[in-house]
């Protein structure tokens, strides 16, 4: 049995269906569980549809995963009474990109009969192109475009300072990000993941009231390999398919429209489609799963 965890937090229907429809679509038939806080009656209905289980939690973090720095301030006494005088170190009181692993690593650790495999996705830009589970045991994760580098961006470089210090940044600024939007392994790998990640998001608590610190972390613990065995699948040869900043060009693609490795493979997991404008032109041929797909970004 293979599992896939994740989490939705005040989300429309349209923005989550082609995550599930995808998803099913590949193939996969397996057991989906989705942590839910805040979604409207149209959300859930998607969510039945396509035999998702969800588990409803109470939220007491703001709202500011991708807030403006300004909106940060403004927002910074509320966030900090909530989080040491109202509810004193709560860790419902992170946001939720950084609270989900907490949520996980608990339902993970109650259940009786254990999956052999677990992926962890966002869910608002993937989308599922084949059955996602061709994973091998140990952590498997996924490079983002091999031109970027941590340091000559301004979230990867703020996130790793903030949850790892100064050093680790001027160390690994020239390594390639990882993404934490999609992570898989076997059981007993992904259950030392989320110790690692919730140990260290509880010294982060300040951070992690403000920001998704969770992909500071993350390439902190794969760049200096505190989870082994690893592997770091990087765009057009793997599992996962990470397209910010990436350029889709035809021969990425196969006579049906999907998104293929270097090898001809289509890769099973696409995130990020819609920071690419124009993914699909109007006539080209766009396999079911890119139906709901407009020809202009998002």
């Amino acid at each position: 049995m293979n599992l896939i965890l994740t989490s939705i937090y005040n989300l429309s229907a349209d923005k989550v269906e082609p995550f599930f429809k995808s998803l099913r679509m590949s193939g996969y038939a397996g057991k989906l569980v989705v942590f839910t806080s805040q979604i409207s009656l149209e959300c859930k209905a998607v969510l039945n549809k396509y035999q998702a289980e969800t588990i409803d939690f109470k939220s007491l973090g703001l709202q500011l995963a991708y807030a403006s720095l300004a909106k940060r301030l403004a927002s910074a006494p509320k966030a900090i009474y909530r989080a040491y005088y109202k509810y004193p170190h709560d860790v419902r009181c992170l946001i939720v990109n950084c609270w989900r692993f907490f949520g996980i690593r608990d339902y993970l650790s109650s259940l009786k009969d254990k999956p052999e495999f677990v992926l962890l996705a966002d869910v608002r830009d993937v989308v599922f192109q084949a059955n996602p589970f061709p994973f091998s045991h140990g952590l498997s994760v996924a490079s983002e475009c091999l031109r970027g580098k941590i340091r000559h961006s301004r979230g990867n470089a703020k996130w790793l300072w903030e949850a790892a210090g100064f050093r680790e940044l001027h160390k690994l600024g020239e390594c390639t990000p990882v993404c934490s939007g999609t992570i898989a392994a076997d059981c007993n790998t992904i259950m030392k993941y989320l110790h690692l990640m919730t140990e260290h998001l509880k010294r982060c608590y300040f951070w992690g009231l403000f920001d998704a610190i969770d992909q500071g972390l993350h390439n902190y613990f794969v760049y200096n390999q505190m989870i082994k065995p690893l592997q770091v699948f990087t765009n057009w040869n793997g599992p996962f398919l990470t397209l910010d900043s990436e350029v889709v060009l035809p021969k990425n693609k196969n006579r049906d429209g999907y998104l293929c490795n270097e090898d001809g493979s289509v890769v099973p997991v696409v995130h990020q489609y819609d920071r690419i404008k124009n993914l699909y032109q109007p006539g080209e041929p766009r396999p079911a799963c890119w139906e709901f797909y407009k020809s202009t970004a998002f």
